[in-house]
């Protein structure tokens, strides 16, 4: 089994620059809530961390995403199956890789073998980008995967997994009051490389999300957002309350800002991360 630190947070998609660390000063930040929706899942380090409410409610438009959390609740054995044969190749990584990244209208959710083809990637890509090339850690990438992911797993009991476009998102579940919608959208600066995501997220998606807490905030929920430290981002949301704090992503030794933008007065927070 994995590291304590881990088993308090335990991720099933490792992504570079996610909110592992930084979940650990967020999720006490959190207003008080009984439904609790992330429009974004992407590696899920919030709903990980936090503890379980009545209703709990995760999101990603990336159909591997959902596949993936699908699949491991839903088809274990076969999902694990399937990862238990996929031994560590260059060759093996370049086809799962072209699978995951040019096949993305064919998921057919749940498919637990597809799902096994986009962890290995996640985990054996540099930097956990799916875009990148193989790692260079020689280790077996399988190592305490069955008992770390069937621990994950049980986490994933009675939850709403959804996989809809944000907007899509917030037309299904009306905001309302004692709601906490925790928002993590891909950064502006991700837009701006075309990198990291399979799907495109613009100034206008920027906006229609604005536009999308300004409803919650009008039903009466509660909204938290993260961003990359933007002058613009700053600016459209310069009506609600803004925390900046400073941290670093794993696999790199740079510290960034890291906007925090809710529509309530948190509690009161460490401003240094590292």
């Amino acid at each position: 089994m994995s590291s304590g630190s881990w088993m308090k947070c335990p991720v099933i998609i490792p992504y570079f620059g996610g909110k592992f660390e930084l979940s650990q000063y967020l999720v006490p930040m959190l207003h008080k809530h009984n439904r609790y929706i992330e429009m974004f899942a992407g590696g899920l380090s919030m709903f990980f961390r936090k503890p379980r409410v009545d209703w709990n409610i995760v999101n990603d438009f990336d159909g591997d995403v959902v596949n993936l959390y699908e699949s491991v609740r839903t088809n274990f054995d076969e999902f694990a199956h399937h990862v238990y044969w996929m031994v560590k190749s260059r060759e093996r990584f370049l086809h799962y890789r072209d699978e995951v990244i040019h096949k993305k209208e064919k998921i057919n959710i749940p498919d637990p073998e597809r799902a096994a083809m986009y962890y290995y990637v996640i985990k054996n890509a540099f930097n956990r980008n799916v875009n990148a090339t193989i790692g260079k850690d020689s280790r077996s990438w399988r190592t305490n995967l069955l008992d770390d992911v069937d621990y994950s797993r049980k986490l994933l009991d009675n939850i709403l997994i959804e996989n809809l476009d944000f907007r899509m998102l917030v037309e299904k579940y009306p905001p309302r009051k004692e709601d906490m919608w925790y928002l993590d959208p891909p950064y502006i600066i991700a837009g701006e490389r075309k990198d990291y995501y399979f799907f495109e997220f613009g100034m206008k998606e920027h906006e229609d999300l604005l536009g999308l807490c300004q409803q919650i905030d009008n039903a009466g929920g509660k909204f938290m957002v993260s961003y990359d430290d933007r002058d613009i981002v700053k600016e459209m949301y310069k009506d609600y309350n803004i925390e900046i704090l400073t941290t670093t992503y794993s696999g790199s030794h740079e510290t960034k800002n890291e906007l925090v933008i809710m529509n309530y007065e948190p509690v009161k927070i460490q401003q240094s991360l590292f």
